[in-house]
């Protein structure tokens, strides 16, 4: 895809020194791959911090559902 964009002078200089691209489209390619990955493991990280939650949440519960249970007297075999 074409696009223009209005980068600062500065930054395109110290991002080239830096990059083992040869080209700034490669350079941008780069930099947005990077970017996506990152902001994919947040949502990773916090829809697995949400799962756990939930977990530990229904773990609780049944653990609460079976507290009953647990103070039976069983039989020693």
């Amino acid at each position: 895809m074409r696009t223009t964009v209005v980068l600062k002078d500065e930054l395109v200089a110290r991002a080239k020194e830096l990059s083992k691209e040869k080209t700034l489209s490669g350079l941008l390619n780069s930099c947005l791959a990077e970017w996506i990955a990152q902001h994919s493991r947040k949502e990773i990280e916090t829809r697995l911090a949400d799962e756990y939650r939930q977990a530990r949440a229904e773990s609780r519960r049944v653990s609460r559902d079976f507290a009953a249970v647990d103070k039976e007297g069983w039989p020693s075999w």
